[in-house]
């Protein structure tokens, strides 16, 4: 969640944006009944093989940009195609997931959602906070969400509607989530398979020719068994092919001028004496700032000298710069030089994603402490214990952190509690186990910051434009394009099987107009060069070579794709005739093979020596009897010949208890959240188009 400030001014609390962008709102009622759509004439896409429908679209795109514009956000043009697929992926999400939810009757009622904001079961984002908490204590103050919303709602209502839209599908999904994570059921028979799975082991030699070991180069094939290949594989999915498209394109970088650089100075230059005499200065930032961040930052010139030397000379009040800070130019106003309080600390982190239960957690993490006192193996202890991804590679640290940036309660054990003590802390996270490394006061500068981004001039930029519209005419058609850019030294790059669903052509970032453009059947015709396109600082001329209708793959649009696949099998086919009626010991002498030993290998734990993963060699290996030998099996990395050892006979139990508890753990950490799990099958379920190509 980004850094939100505390900046108020005559009373009025400054609009922040709680946990990252903004989504779209639903016109009407966002308690009501949603998901269904209006039908229209202009086709953009479906979901269910309901349509979406411009009209519909172009509104929540509209609704978006006014939502951020009426708390001074607008939408510069490079952000436009942004807004629009979030917009568009939002829109799928609501459809995909009201369309279930409503067939269960699923709601949000009023007092559920003031609970969530300021009752008993508020949300994480909101109690973790620092906008939220007292000043004085640190801790949570519900009045500080509710004089929030209160302001937003009279005097920004649009924003409003957008925040508690999201609020209210998040709170929806997560209860859609969890009727499903909580229906996950595993029954008697699954949990005794479970245990076969596990605990039936086999001993074995083999060898194994790796396909790896004999290059793809080496192995003749002709068109014929590709054709073969082709006929025996092409009803499998992978052959249903969108729409797509082969271009090639010229980008001619736009970069800002020395003199474009003189003058974006010496307009910040020119706003020192008006930002140095300002009343406000949070709203003089939020006027004239391209970032808009009214908070205050730490300044820091260790890696700038001009600017460091702008520090040492300064005293709080005073107007610097301009310098740079990575690619924009900026001014600051020192508010405040002085010292404050850093800690470094490490961590273990016992999740209650995993565990809810926090007694199992605090009698897990005591256990952990003990050992960590006893061996000074903390970061052992990280490596086989910790749940936070964000410092696990770091040996669990987190460093140079002030009082503000950690919750309360690892805050006081990282800044309250001696260097070098092992501590437990109980947070919204889960249980920690902190341990205090470094307490310092350090000097800092504390600073509010107007900038400007390092971009080129309008002047600059249409020299670079017209420079790439006469490339564009004198290119007259795509072999053009080609031809001309080698005559001029330019750069020809290629997008090759660029498909309606792509948001980008390679390596140009926002260019979805440019796939719209060479997928626009009624404009576009194969052969035709593009005007040029402006992305970001980028214009781009695109010539169309190729385009293929969406479908069964053609076997010359597949031929190349499925080479490797048809290689793999004829070194398959060539492998299990040279190893057929052969012992392990002919195997060895004859290829060269080493004779290795699997040493208690299950169907749980089908990994040989090596590292290969070779379920179905394990499972065959179960079928057979001490001493059989197999014949040649084809795996996953190579063709294998088995020859039988032992294998462990167990027996059934009475109690599969401990298999169907790992099993159900196993199934509701497969819907732990709904993006990764529940969503993601719903929306392959809805067989979503996006066809946005089509209109734009």
């Amino acid at each position: 969640m980004a850094a939100i400030g505390k900046i108020r001014e005559q009373s009025t609390l400054l609009l922040i944006v709680i946990g990252g962008a903004m989504v779209a709102f639903v016109l009407g009622d966002i308690f009501s009944n949603r998901g269904g759509s209006g039908q229209g004439d202009q086709y953009v896409g479906e979901v269910f093989g309901e349509e979406i429908n411009l009209v519909e679209y172009e509104k929540r795109v509209e609704a978006e940009k006014q939502s951020m514009a009426s708390i001074g956000q607008g939408a510069a043009s490079s952000q436009d195609q942004q807004i629009r697929n979030q917009v568009w992926n939002d829109m799928v999400q609501e459809k995909v997931m009201y369309t279930e939810m409503n067939k269960i009757g699923l709601r949000l009622g009023q007092d559920e959602f003031d609970d969530i904001r300021f009752g008993e079961n508020v949300r994480e984002d909101f109690m973790g906070n620092q906008n939220f908490q007292d000043p004085q204590t640190g801790q949570f103050d519900p009045k500080l969400v509710q004089n929030y919303f209160s302001v937003i709602q009279t005097q920004y209502p649009l924003f409003y509607e957008a925040q508690v839209n999201r609020i209210v599908n998040e709170r929806l999904y997560e209860k859609y989530n969890a009727l499903v994570k909580n229906g996950a059921f595993v029954n008697v028979l699954e949990a005794k398979d479970e245990y076969y799975r596990q605990e039936q082991q086999v001993n074995f030699n083999y060898v194994g020719r790796e396909y790896a070991n004999i290059a793809d180069s080496t192995v003749a094939i002709s068109d014929d068994e590709l054709r073969a290949y082709y006929n025996e594989h092409k009803e499998e999915d992978r052959f249903d092919r969108d729409a797509s498209a082969n271009i090639k394109f010229v980008a001619f970088d736009v970069q800002p001028t020395e003199e474009d650089k003189v003058a974006i100075k010496e307009e910040l230059s020119g706003l020192k004496n008006d930002f140095s005499k300002a009343k406000s200065d949070s709203l003089f930032v939020l006027k004239f700032s391209s970032s808009r961040n009214a908070n205050q930052i730490d300044l820091k010139g260790a890696d700038n000298p001009d600017l460091q030397g702008m520090i040492d000379n300064a005293e709080n009040g005073d107007v610097i710069g301009p310098f740079q800070m990575g690619e924009k130019f900026a001014i600051a106003k020192i508010k405040n030089k002085g010292t404050e309080e850093r800690a470094s600390a490490r961590h273990i982190l016992l999740s209650n994603q995993s565990e809810a239960d926090m007694k199992v957690l605090m009698a897990r993490a005591d256990s952990i402490k003990k050992v960590i006192q006893k061996n000074d193996n903390f970061e052992e202890m990280v490596t086989k214990f910790s749940e936070d991804p964000g410092s696990i590679q770091n040996g669990g640290k987190y460093e140079d952190f002030d009082r503000k940036m950690m919750v309360a309660e690892f805050t006081e054990a990282a800044f309250d509690k001696p260097v070098g003590s092992i501590n437990i802390v109980e947070t919204t996270y889960g249980v920690h186990i902190v341990e205090p490394l470094e307490h310092n006061d350090v000097n800092v500068v504390k600073a509010l910051v107007v900038d400007e981004p390092i971009i080129p001039s309008n002047r600059t930029f249409n020299e670079a434009y017209d420079e790439a519209n006469t490339f564009s005419i004198d290119a007259k058609d795509a072999a053009g394009l080609v031809k001309l850019a080698e005559e001029k030294g330019f750069k020809v790059e290629e997008g090759n099987k660029v498909t309606t669903q792509a948001r980008t052509i390679p390596g140009i970032a926002g260019s979805v107009e440019a796939v719209r453009w060479a997928h626009n059947v009624d404009k576009t015709n194969v052969g035709q060069v593009s005007q040029p396109f402006e992305f970001d600082r980028k214009i781009v001329v695109v010539g169309l070579d190729k385009r293929t209708s969406s479908g069964l793959a053609s076997f010359e649009d597949a031929k190349e794709d499925i080479k490797p696949d048809a290689i793999r099998e004829k070194k398959i086919e060539i492998f299990k005739a040279e190893m057929k009626d052969k012992s392990l010991e002919d195997l060895k002498a004859e290829f060269n093979l080493e004779i290795k030993n699997a040493v208690n290998v299950s169907e749980k734990r089908p990994s040989l020596p090596g590292g290969a993963n070779e379920g179905y060699i394990v499972g065959y290996a179960l079928s057979m009897k001490e001493g059989d030998l197999s014949q040649p099996l084809e795996g996953n990395r190579g063709v294998y010949v088995v020859k039988l050892n032992s294998k462990t006979e167990v027996e059934p139990r009475e109690d599969y208890t401990t298999y169907r508890d790992e099993l159900l753990q196993n199934k509701q950490n497969g819907v732990k959240t709904y993006t990764i799990g529940v969503y993601r099958a719903l929306k392959d379920f809805a067989k979503v188009k996006d066809e946005r190509s089509r209109s734009f």
